[in-house]
């Protein structure tokens, strides 16, 4: 008997005696295909815990105009290709009696090489010669054979992770909503689920899908009378809009890995499916107190508050505040960026119709510098979300997020706005290069003297949005998860300027574009009840706040530091308009008590709520 044969007996023996994969250590992983039962053949995956794993034929189905029953495709397999823990499957894709042209699905699956991990990643790729216009569902499945589990741990949207029960023979799951795809069952914060088995020292299993569009992963134990042993079969089933957005091609990241590391170790599991985005640098994790300066005091407010803070804080906790410059700009969408030349302007007027106060490159400098000097971490404001100013004198219609009704959508309005402010689209092509652009410039400039950048209201384009301001309907709320991901990983490219510069989203618990983010500094003004839904989302990252009412708001300071572990807030310019060097001596006083203890205790802050 040769070795692959030795290798085959020991996968069927583990398969069919349901061997459980606590009664032996750790051993090495298997991916092979196998012949079946049935007669055909399976890729097989031998995981380390012991526990076998059938990896299936894609499923697709196309919804009839008609009816709107399901129609499936033929899916059938061409060529495959199995070697060094790493394996292809490639399918062609057809329907007879219909004029869709042969599609194909490319099916390609690695094991982790690490020694002391077990994870598969699979990459899922369905093409089609001509755009499909008709709503298209791709389900991807695995069987896990012999063992079953007794629950799952799902991570609530409200920031909860829960633990169901698993009977037999009912679909348990839940969904990440994005593009109109994820439905059925609980949503998720995360995409991402866990399943338990009956002994508590046994691993979980952690099922995972990148979050570039939404998704649902179910469960269903199925149980024979007399037949073959029980097995639990996952599917991971994506849906796409083709009546609405045509579809041509679409690509899918999914992970599963066992572990030892409870409800912890499935939240981590997710990050299987997004390795281009790294996480944030250590010191995110240490801070305990937040400041944004809104051009205050005619541009002198930065100055005095920083000072001020200095002057309460000794240098060893400075570390561990992170101050932010904001309104430092002339208009929205254009902040101080000429994009013809791809540079920024060398001198402006910030707030041009309101405070206009004289600013340069130099004075941006000066103030960015000044706040580095003293020990703090500086954050510039990167942008309001996908406002623009009608004022400007670069403003561009066509940029315009529009519903199908060619209706558009105001965004904030303050005094660093000339005319209407509205929404643009993500999906348009030419505001992605703009945005692009536009950071780049900002990295070559300022990449040394900043620790990152904040785009503020990144929930300005809510999930689900299908966008109608170009020839052809696009997934706005995908276009943003996208677009978030592409600027964060321009930010890392930069760490060999600046190891600690990140890129931080604002979704205030509305949307999970922080998934594709180095973490969360939104403009919440620290409400309670924007922590919950912001969890999952910034599980590995910072989740702080700005809090523009330092004043009267300091019972929410008060909650976040001492029920969450979370940053502080305080500001100027805005709503209290009153800054730490005009704070009442006695209220700032009790923040910075707050602060130190926090500083001096090592508190961490939650990562997720429990009852």
């Amino acid at each position: 008997m040769n070795d692959r044969s030795m290798i085959a007996c020991v996968v069927w023996l583990a398969v069919w005696t349901g061997a459980s994969f606590a009664a032996e250590g750790p051993r090495s992983p298997v991916l092979a295909m196998e012949k079946q039962k049935d007669g055909g053949s399976a890729l097989m995956w031998k995981s380390r815990s012991g526990l076998v794993v059938r990896i299936r034929d894609p499923r697709v189905t196309l919804e009839a105009r008609d009816d709107k029953s399901a129609l499936l495709l033929k899916v059938a397999l061409q060529r495959h290709s199995v070697r060094d823990g790493e394996a292809t499957l490639e399918y062609t894709l057809s329907l007879e009696g219909t004029n869709l042209g042969a599609g194909t699905a490319t099916v390609r699956l690695a094991l982790s090489g690490a020694q002391d991990e077990d994870a598969l990643i699979s990459q899922v790729e369905i093409a089609f010669p001509k755009p499909v216009h008709a709503n298209v569902t791709m389900e991807c499945s695995f069987d896990v054979l012999g063992q079953l589990p007794r629950a799952l741990v799902l991570p609530f949207r409200d920031g909860f992770p829960r633990t169901v029960p698993f009977p037999t023979n009912r679909q348990e799951g839940g969904y990440f909503a994005l593009g109109q795809s994820g439905r059925g069952g609980s949503q998720l914060g995360m995409p991402v689920i866990g399943f338990v088995w009956r002994d508590a020292q046994e691993p979980q299993l952690a099922v995972s899908t990148d979050p570039y569009c939404g998704s649902s992963i179910h469960g269903v134990i199925r149980r024979y009378g007399y037949g073959p042993e029980p097995f639990t079969r996952i599917s991971i089933q994506t849906v796409y809009s083709g009546s609405i957005v045509p579809l041509l091609s679409e690509r899918r990241t999914l992970a599963l890995e066992f572990h030892r590391k409870g409800a912890d170790g499935t939240l981590r599991s997710f990050y299987r499916t997004i390795p281009e985005i790294e996480p944030g640098p250590a010191w995110i994790h240490g801070i305990h107190l937040v400041y944004y300066d809104y051009l205050s005091e005619n541009g002198e407010g930065w100055f005095k508050d920083l000072q001020a803070l200095a002057d309460r804080i000794p240098p060893q906790h400075r570390g561990r505040v992170a101050v932010c410059e904001h309104g430092w700009y002339d208009y929205f969408q254009q902040y101080a960026y000429d994009h013809e030349h791809k540079t920024l302007l060398k001198e402006w007027t910030a707030f041009p119709g309101t405070r206009k106060a004289p600013m340069s490159l130099e004075a941006m400098h000066k103030r960015l510098k000044f706040g580095k000097d003293l020990g703090f971490h500086v954050l510039l404001y990167f942008a309001d979300g996908t406002n623009s100013d009608s004022g400007a004198p670069n403003f561009r219609k066509e940029y315009l997020l529009k519903d199908k009704d060619g209706k558009t959508f105001p965004g904030w309005k303050g005094p660093d706005s000339l005319g209407d402010p509205l929404k643009m689209d993500p999906s348009v092509p030419g505001l992605r290069d703009w945005y692009l652009g536009y950071l780049k410039a900002l990295l070559e400039e300022y990449a040394r003297d900043v620790d990152g950048l904040v785009w503020d209201e990144t929930f300005y384009i809510p999930t689900d949005f299908i966008s109608y301001g170009q020839a052809v309907p696009a997934y706005a709320d995908r276009a943003m998860m996208g677009l978030v991901a592409q600027l964060t990983q321009m930010v890392q490219s930069y760490h060999d300027r600046n190891p600690d510069l990140v890129f931080l989203a604002s979704d205030n618990g509305e949307t999970p574009y922080a998934l594709a983010a180095h973490g969360t500094y939104q403009d919440s003004a620290m409400r309670e009840s924007a922590w919950g839904p912001s969890m999952f989302s910034n599980y590995r990252n910072c989740l702080w706040s700005c809090n523009w009412y330092p004043l009267g708001g300091d019972k929410n300071n008060q909650i976040a530091a001492e029920k969450y572990g979370l940053p502080q807030g305080v500001s100027n310019g805005w709503e209290d308009n009153c800054g730490p060097n005009r704070m009442p001596p006695a209220l700032l006083d009790t923040v910075l008590k707050r602060f130190t203890k926090n500083v001096e205790s090592g508190r961490q802050r939650l990562r997720y709520l429990t009852p």
